[in-house]
């Protein structure tokens, strides 16, 4: 007797189930991806112990015919395609034909649906995968599922369940994730009674955001619109100051469906690369729309992993639109005033703008107009690629495949006006600051528009103005002091000096300009025979960064240039950058890269405890103010922290 053999319906449909349904959370997206393909503008999601005993999603869809209801659970069956040809062209949510039947076999479930054609409507009742009753039913237009005793006949699934507290918060993470992606769909989570999570559905993701997030972080948002051809990239992006250690504060949607993407991360992170310090990651909400043909989204069960076709088109994309938007708004840091008033000696917290935000500013229904992005090409260096570390995320959203290599781009795209890059911030120096300190009263802004126009009228960049500010002195020979109109700015001498020293390096090296300088006297530098070796097989790359020596002995070498650096110790960068080099283990790859020009730039750039004159502190101020992103050091820490003289009334009391 032969040993192969066709499972059974019951069988094959609980091995779909450890597929698609995971845990409740797997469960609830799939019926809320069925909600939007419906057309809901409302789903309401009530879930009771983590999911595991009680889920309800309810919307005000299209509903299901008569007549479809009973075969909704069968395997295989779908509204979203007809033939293997649809699939190449899929713009639902969903379309396996697996999430109905799989669900229904390891669980109670009750349905109940209406057509606005009917004025009854359809209820059916299924456990364990077998139709326990169906009969007509009066009920509202759209659909209503309530799901019970999940996994109760598959206790090896069950035992895997962690804590309901666990598992409810897997749900309002998925359930929060759809919302972003679906801002014009009004959605409501209720666990155990209680409402965790509303968002108010007028299409403007900036209320979404405020519902989420909270306030802190709906003001600390860009907007981002960029199109490449066929690919547009849209969403918001926050600024460097409410970036977090994790990954969880980044959503990416292909076409709105949530996905995970190595690709489209790499390019967050590239994009960011001299925002941020390292082991921080930006706040960001992605969407990506491009044409289905050119993405595979039937790779896994789940659909959190997608295929691309033109991987290196979407990497430049992102990076682009990501990049554009940083340059063109990034503005000096403010202190966080309600931290200073605290503690008025920390000020290294980020900034909040005036402008004050409150739940009912989002309750708008009119959708917002996206707003153009004011670009014009220009040509500038190729950003690297390089690994992300792992994303701290649960467990059933694992993170697609990770990629090797992508082809850099050569465009980017920046704001310019006579020669100097204008930068719009909305808490940027603005004449309405004194009317506003003299009222002592907060605007509100009640929609994204409105608040867009705001920061329109403070479309200046900041670090231009810092040549005419009044110097007051150094701090702990560490900061510079200056006064501009009704701020107070706090400059880090090294960290400006070091991200002049880095821009300036790395346009000369674009150029194909020499950087290198030759040394009144060789230094003659010791080095074990290792070393040496990289040495003879590196001379390139060394020359490349402005660094040419000879053999000098056996174990030693005598250094003749160095690169252009009016405070560097030349032997000192040198051992870095060979360390550097010797530690990646790598010998086949481009040394002149980012992350060698910064280590040369933190090594030549002025120190702490140094004390500056007045025509060095105006050199490096004029020298700062002519860059593109002069905000940040190249490693993303600040280069200056802004005080108003309201905060500082604040701070002693003149106000309260």
């Amino acid at each position: 007797m032969g040993k192969i053999i066709i499972l059974d319906e019951n069988t094959s449909n609980k091995i779909a189930a450890g597929e698609v349904v995971e845990r409740p959370a797997s469960a609830v997206k799939e019926l809320v991806e069925n909600s939007l393909d419906a057309g809901a503008s409302s789903i309401t999601v009530e879930i009771r112990n983590g999911g595991i005993s009680y889920i309800k999603v309810m919307d005000n869809g299209s509903g299901m015919e008569e007549d479809d209801v009973g075969i909704a659970f069968e395997r295989h069956s779908t509204s979203k395609i007809r033939n293997a040809d649809d699939i190449e062209n899929i713009r639902s949510m969903g379309f396996r034909g697996e999430a109905l039947a799989s669900i229904a076999s390891v669980s109670s479930v009750q349905l109940t649906t209406r057509t606005p054609e009917n004025s009854n409507g359809t209820s059916i009742e299924v456990q364990g995968g077998s139709i326990i009753d169906i009969k007509p039913t009066g009920c509202p237009v759209g659909t209503t599922i309530v799901i019970r005793d999940l996994f109760f006949n598959t206790p090896a699934r069950f035992k895997f369940l962690k804590k309901d507290a666990t598992e409810a918060g897997y749900i309002s993470d998925v359930i929060s994730r759809i919302a972003l992606g679906n801002p014009n769909v009004a959605f409501k989570l209720t666990s155990n009674g209680n409402v965790v999570l509303q968002t108010p559905g007028n299409n403007d993701c900036i209320s979404s955001i405020f519902s989420i997030y909270g306030r802190d972080t709906a003001k600390d948002v860009y907007e981002i619109n960029f199109e490449d051809g066929k690919i547009k990239v849209s969403g918001y992006i926050g600024k460097p100051e409410i970036a977090r250690s994790s990954r969880n504060n980044q959503s990416i949607f292909i076409n709105r469906r949530f996905v995970r993407s190595k690709i489209i991360t790499s390019a967050l992170d590239e994009a960011y690369s001299t925002f941020l310090m390292k082991n921080k990651y930006a706040f960001s909400i992605i969407n990506l729309e491009i044409n289905p043909v050119l993405v595979d989204v039937n790779v896994h069960p789940s659909k959190m992993e997608v295929k691309f076709s033109n991987e290196q088109e979407i990497f430049k994309a992102v990076y682009h639109a990501v990049n554009n938007t940083l340059l063109a708004k990034s503005g000096i840091r403010a202190a966080n005033p309600s931290d200073t008033v605290k503690n008025p000696f920390r000020l290294d917290k980020p900034n909040v703008p005036e402008a004050d935000y409150k739940q009912q500013s989002f309750s708008y229904e009119k959708p917002i107009a996206k707003h153009e992005a004011s670009i014009v090409k220009e040509t500038r260096g190729e950003p690297s690629f390089y690994n992300t570390e792992k994303d701290d995320i649960p467990a059933d959203m694992a993170p697609a495949s990770s990629v090797n290599k992508y082809e850099k781009s050569e465009n980017y795209e920046n704001i310019h006006e006579s020669g100097s890059l204008k930068v719009m911030e909305s808490s940027g120096i603005s004449d309405k600051t004194e009317n506003r300190e003299k009222s002592d009263k907060k605007e509100e802004y009640h929609t994204k528009e409105e608040y867009s126009n705001k920061e329109s009228c403070e479309n200046i960049k900041e670090i231009d103005k810092l040549t005419d500010a009044r110097i007051i002195g150094q701090v702990f020979n560490t900061y510079i002091l200056l006064q501009l109109q009704e701020q107070l700015i706090l400059v880090d001498q090294h960290a400006a000096h070091e991200r002049v020293v880095y821009e300036e390096l790395k346009d000369r090296l674009k150029s194909k300009i020499p950087i290198a300088q030759t040394l009144i006297t060789g230094q003659v530098i010791e080095l074990t025979r290792r070393e040496i070796e990289l040495l003879n097989m590196e001379k390139a790359v060394f020359l490349n960064l402005g660094f040419d020596y000879e053999p000098f002995g056996n174990n030693s070498v005598i250094l003749r240039t160095a690169p252009l650096s009016e405070n560097s110790n030349s032997r000192e960068i040198f051992l870095e950058l060979l360390d550097y080099i010797l530690s990646s283990g790598r010998t086949e790859r481009d040394f002149s890269s980012d992350e060698a020009l910064y280590r040369i730039a933190c090594k030549a750039a002025v120190k702490a405890n140094k004390k500056l004159d007045g025509l060095e502190i105006n050199s490096l101020l004029k020298r700062l103010s002519v860059l593109e992103n002069p905000y940040t050091c190249p490693h993303g820490r600040p280069s200056a922290i802004k005080i108003s003289k309201m905060e500082l009334e604040k701070m002693f009391k003149r106000i309260v």
